[in-house]
């Protein structure tokens, strides 16, 4: 595979995930992924090879410093999308080792449903 078609082929993957990421689409973003992670191997084997020959052309350096630099972006997307996802499901559901409010405070005994100043008066 030459370099061109490795480069081109991290390109169009990354921009696939960017959308994926745009459109909050969980199948895309997992299968956009993947595929970025396939390319991105090739991609670095055919860099192993051409770094064993020689320098990269200006072009083809500034192409990988853009891919570097999107990558860097979708990364801290993925954090927010992370910490947004954290936040919503806290509001959904308790916390595990949430503190109890009421009866098991009291050594794990239920006190009974009835208050304390309807008790006193019967």
């Amino acid at each position: 595979m030459q370099l061109e078609d490795a480069l081109s082929a991290v390109e169009k993957h990354l921009d696939g995930v960017s959308a994926a990421l745009l459109a909050a689409d969980p199948q895309a973003l997992e299968l956009g992924s993947a595929q970025l992670r396939n390319a991105s191997a090739q991609l670095s084997q055919v860099m192993a090879q051409i770094q064993r020959q020689g320098a990269l052309p200006a072009a083809m350096q500034k192409r990988l410093q853009a891919v570097g630099a999107m990558l860097a972006v979708q990364r801290e997307s993925l954090a927010r999308l992370a910490a947004i996802t954290d936040r919503q499901v806290a509001g959904l559901l308790p916390p595990a080792d949430a503190a109890a409010t009421y009866g098991r405070a009291m050594g794990g005994r239920n006190a009974g449903s009835v208050a304390r100043i309807y008790r006193s008066a019967s």
